[in-house]
């Protein structure tokens, strides 16, 4: 779509043309909005396509956080005691 005014591109996220400052028509506006709405569509048949699916389990990533705090702990300790062995063989 072209400005009335000053004939340049019109932007897709905006009812003013960034150039001259115009504002859009209705008729415009409208079409404008019919082409965001087939890309719409046509994103959403790209996911669909490739499954895409933003699923994501809360409580896995928890539980995951947990198990990997426990075995630093577990080798925290590991170190300590063989430091300890270490010194009290010397």
């Amino acid at each position: 779509m072209l400005c009335k005014r000053c004939k340049k591109p019109l932007p897709n996220n905006s009812i003013t043309c960034q150039f001259c400052g115009m504002l859009m028509s209705k008729e415009q506006i409208e079409e404008q909005q019919k082409l965001r709405e087939k890309d719409y569509k046509r994103i959403e048949l790209l996911s669909e396509k490739y499954g895409n699916e933003n699923k994501v389990e809360y409580n896995n990533v928890k539980e995951n956080k947990i198990l990997g705090l426990i075995i630093i702990v577990i080798i925290l300790l590991i170190l300590i005691a063989l430091t300890i062995l270490i010194n009290v063989i010397k």
